[in-house]
């Protein structure tokens, strides 16, 4: 199976973990799903306010490179629950199969935690000892609203989506 392939068994099985939940486990997802969303959107502020495009379009989007296992099971949840599937390229290697030459392709507070959280070394230079400091208050947020909604939902929600899939089919190869 090829990761188009997981990606799309990935999604399906979302879509039926999604529907799954009861009605408690729905209201008590959407509340950490917003914390979640608005928590990247923060941390994205943050690094916007230093000017960190300038920083990425002169290197070029390194970080972009191979990033096809950044986007973890709750990061895909919230594009389900938002309604925000990104078109994907996994053939556009090593470029991130969920952007493009023009930069991710999600907004903000829908990116994985992984992207919003990653600090290269020209823009730790430029942050400010309280920017450091929300950063790492943001990260510590977005970990607990991780493992708490792993705990709601019983299912490892930290795990990439592309190896959760290839779980989900030997699980249940059938469906």
């Amino acid at each position: 199976m090829d990761d188009q392939q997981l990606w799309h068994l990935g999604l399906s099985r979302l879509k039926a973990l999604y529907s799954g939940f009861t009605r408690e486990t729905e209201l008590g997802f959407a509340v950490l799903l917003t914390r979640y969303c608005q928590t990247k959107e923060a941390l994205a502020e943050v690094i916007a306010e230093i000017d960190a495009s300038s920083v990425c379009h002169q290197c070029g989007g390194q970080c972009c490179l191979n990033g096809k296992y950044r986007i973890n099971v709750f990061d895909s949840l919230a594009l389900f629950a938002r309604k925000s599937i990104p078109s994907v390229n996994f053939i556009q290697r090593p470029v991130c199969p969920y952007g493009s030459q023009d930069g991710c392709s999600m907004e903000a507070g829908l990116r994985p935690a992984d992207c919003i959280l990653f600090i290269c070394d020209a823009i730790n230079e430029k942050l400010s000892p309280q920017s450091r400091m929300i950063l790492a208050s943001g990260e510590q947020d977005l970990r607990e609203c991780i493992e708490q909604a792993s705990r709601l939902t019983g299912v490892r929600l930290r795990t990439p989506l592309l190896l959760w899939a290839e779980e989900q089919k030997s699980i249940n190869p059938k469906v």
